[in-house]
């Protein structure tokens, strides 16, 4: 049975989103330029579609598939994760926070994520890997 997971999402982007969509009403309401109102507006939006639109599916054929919104999907087969590192490096992912596990593919890190439940979400991987090692956080 596939297993799916949400991104955990930060307080930041939960204060982001606030602001943009102050600032998009704000900008209605004081009339301003059709310009501005709809780029705010479009901006709101799409943040919003990516927080409700990033998730992590484990199937049930072993394979880890990352999706966020229009992005390309990124896909790995669960025996080939070597190991997964807790982290809160904040370079561009597919996580909404920054409470994040890096996955390493063989040595190299593969890509970062934000499970909302990353206890379960390993014990879901090591169902189908059970040799995954878990490192100690980076100290950057």
């Amino acid at each position: 049975m596939d297993r799916t997971f949400k991104s955990k999402i930060g307080w930041w982007y939960h204060m982001i989103i606030w602001i943009m969509g102050i600032c998009t009403v704000l900008s209605f309401v004081q009339g301003q330029s059709p310009g501005r109102m709809i780029t705010l507006l479009l901006v709101t939006l799409f943040l919003i579609h990516l927080m409700l639109t990033t998730w992590y599916k484990i199937t049930a054929d072993g394979e880890l598939i990352v999706h966020c919104s229009f992005f390309p999907e990124k896909k790995l087969k669960v025996e080939e994760i070597a190991a997964v590192e807790p982290t809160a490096l904040p370079v561009s992912s597919y996580a909404l926070s920054l409470d994040r596990l890096i996955i390493y593919k063989g040595e190299q890190q593969w890509l970062l994520i934000s499970p909302v439940n990353k206890k379960e979400f390993l014990k879901c991987l090591r169902k189908y890997n059970p040799d995954i090692q878990v490192k100690e956080p980076s100290i950057m």
